[in-house]
């Protein structure tokens, strides 16, 4: 098991079925946050997209090479909008779709746990007040995770060689 890695493809897949009433995915990009939004970054994803950054995770070793973390994340949460904000514009509620899109996605992650976490709680909200052609807002999160990657079958070979079998 790869605890972080494990998790990433568990939240990706749990993202992915937040679905419209076409039972079409509502998200259409998620990866891990690399800047995306800089001013160097060229790679094109569509909208909108959600990306994991990991924080840092404090972790306390429970016995027998497992250990127990407070896992913090936070979740970069995309999209792109072109309507008008402005109460009176008839394009207001197309462009209010991105708070909408923070609620489902807090609806999809409020209590969810798995067979190595522990249940997800929102822990802050980050609203970006810098509206462009892209909206990003910042949800954080935070779950225990059991980590017993270093629960591994190894082989000891001569000298400093070292044989992982997965």
């Amino acid at each position: 098991m790869n605890a972080l890695g494990d998790f990433y493809k568990l939240l990706a897949a749990r993202l992915l079925n937040i679905k419209d009433e076409n039972d079409t995915s509502i998200i259409k990009h998620i990866d891990f946050w690399n800047q995306q939004f800089n001013e160097d970054w060229k790679a094109p994803f569509n909208f909108p997209a959600v990306f994991l950054e990991f924080k840092t995770i404090p972790f306390q070793s429970t016995g027998k090479h497992r250990q127990l973390g407070q896992m913090y994340f936070d979740l970069h949460i995309a999209s792109s909008t072109k309507a008008k904000s402005q109460y009176s514009q008839q394009f207001t509620d197309r462009f209010l779709s991105h708070l909408q899109l923070n609620d489902l996605i807090h609806y999809w992650l409020a209590g969810w746990s798995g067979e190595f976490f522990g249940s997800v709680s929102r822990t802050n909200f980050a609203h970006d007040h810098y509206y462009s052609d892209v909206v990003e807002h910042i949800q954080s999160f935070k779950c225990t995770i059991t980590d017993t990657t270093a629960i591994k079958s190894y082989t000891k070979v001569e000298g400093d060689l070292l044989i992982v079998n997965l």
